[in-house]
């Protein structure tokens, strides 16, 4: 006997209409306050290293989020050393499948989603919790797809951000930055990450450099900086100089970042870290303590904040009837 297996296919132009930095702020917090408390599981995230200087990797990123009865699993690969042409993190795929009996129901492309709650995401989410409630000068260093998706964000959460400064080595994604968001904010453009960053109260670091360009000494009293990826482009002395050190998840970034094998040579350690983005956001760690404190929050994501992202996507998809229905029976 044959049982229907009916999955609804949703594509990455699809998943951008969806979903708004609203909801995926909000996605993102309760992600992060369930985690807290004890009610996602997220098995431990091996990376497949491969390639040159054992750096590229595809990785599962399965989770349980038990409050809302979802199942799912982000297949994603992260690639440092990339066929030219092919961004670093692309082709990536979400399936959402039924608690109760685990067939498959949705297949999402997730590059949209990984862009949207990453430097969209999580990335203001720390902000919210470990930055200065005064801010006013944000400078974003990295001005791709993500630092495009971060900035949408920050302008939401954070209306009292009184300037925008942007560093990228392309003058192009600087003009689009300056076209996009130009009527909303004061913009500054730099071709220095040290003068866009020196005066900021928040930074956001999403390039895809595989070197620190951003330097611990050249933060403020009172700065926070959202590491994206973690210390490929974040100058190691952060783990250990900044007043504190939060990761996103202390079980799945001790894999991906404390022990992740191209960082070995800067010395990682959990002693270092203060605690976890979930642990802050449940109450059960203080975040930010005075306004003098340099803070670092560094997070390799975690498949639970696509899931849930893809559940709201694919849910307005049904409702809309976006997408398209296939039998994989």
């Amino acid at each position: 006997m044959s049982y229907p297996i009916k999955v609804r296919m949703i594509s990455k132009t699809e998943v951008e209409n969806l979903v708004s930095p609203k909801d995926v702020l909000e996605a993102v917090d309760a992600t992060f306050q369930a985690l807290g408390n004890g009610r996602i599981f997220h098995p431990v995230k091996e990376p497949i290293w491969m390639g040159k200087e054992n750096a590229n990797m595809l990785i599962a990123m399965p989770a349980h989020l038990k409050e809302k009865n979802i199942v799912g699993m982000k297949w994603v690969n992260m690639y440092t050393y990339q066929q030219e042409g092919i961004p670093s993190s692309y082709g990536n795929l979400l399936i959402l499948s039924h608690e109760e009996n685990g067939q498959p129901y949705a297949i999402i492309e997730a590059t949209a989603i990984t862009t949207m709650r990453t430097a969209g995401g999580h990335g203001v989410v720390a902000a919210q919790y470990l930055a200065k409630k005064s801010s006013e000068i944000l400078a974003v260093v990295g001005c791709g797809a993500e630092g495009i998706a971060g900035i949408k964000s920050f302008l939401y959460a954070f209306p009292g951000l009184k300037e925008l400064r942007v560093c990228d080595r392309n003058p192009a994604a600087l003009e689009n930055v300056k076209e996009q968001f130009g009527s909303q904010i004061k913009i500054t453009a730099w071709e220095n990450a040290e003068d866009a960053v020196r005066p900021a109260d928040i930074v956001l670091l999403v390039t895809t450099a595989r070197k620190p360009v951003v330097m611990f000494d050249w933060l403020k009293k009172g700065c926070f900086v959202s590491g994206l990826y973690s210390f490929n482009d974040l100058d190691p002395e952060c783990s250990r100089r900044a007043d504190k050190w939060f990761l996103g998840s202390k079980d799945t970034d001790y894999h991906q970042i404390i022990k992740a094998p191209y960082l070995a040579p800067y010395n990682l350690s959990m002693e270092n870290v203060t605690g976890d983005l979930g642990e802050v956001a449940a109450g059960k760690c203080a975040g930010r303590e005075n306004d003098d404190e340099i803070i670092v929050y560094t997070h390799m994501g975690m498949g639970a904040l696509d899931i849930a992202v893809g559940d709201i996507i694919y849910r307005r998809a049904e409702e809309q009837n976006i997408g398209k229905v296939i039998d994989l029976s």
